[in-house]
């Protein structure tokens, strides 16, 4: 039995399924000059997360600082540090994400887009994180669809 590759002007259905959404993405990760300077800060335990979140904001000229526990994240906030944007995770340790770092950082009078990122997509964990304080609810991973409108916002 013979195996038949299709040649290069040929497209199968399976190739072509999605072009549609991947043209979309690839305008997106284009489009973006940010004329302004922005700062994030990532709050997420898991590493793997926090560096690939840093590395997207990063790819868009956004300078990070990325640290892995709500404590930590209200300690810099405290100091004085200012974000244009924190991306926080639902699930931390030392002071929890959903109740008690997001509620900190707002109770200190901080105003900037507060992004609340998890794993954990029902609706009751949306309305949780919502009444917590943060501004958008994205379920992981983060990606440039969600991101990008956010950045322009942001850039203004």
């Amino acid at each position: 039995m013979a195996l038949t590759l299709p040649s290069g002007d040929q497209s199968s259905d399976q190739d072509n399924w999605d072009n549609g959404r991947l043209a979309r993405k690839r305008q997106l990760l284009t489009e973006i000059v940010l004329r302004n300077r922005l700062t994030a800060l990532v709050v997420d335990a898991d590493t793997t997360c926090r560096v690939l979140e840093q590395l997207l904001l990063r790819s868009y000229g956004v300078q990070t600082q990325g640290v892995d526990n709500g404590r930590d994240a209200v300690t810099l906030i405290a100091s004085g540090v200012k974000f244009n944007l924190i991306i926080i995770d639902m699930i931390l340790p030392i002071l929890n994400g959903l109740e008690k770092a997001t509620r900190q950082i707002r109770d200190m009078g901080v105003h900037c887009k507060m992004l609340g990122v998890t794993a954990c997509s029902g609706e009751s964990e949306r309305q949780a994180f919502l009444a917590a304080g943060v501004d958008v609810f994205i379920e992981k991973p983060l990606d440039p669809e969600h991101l990008v409108p956010i950045l322009r916002e942001l850039d203004g």
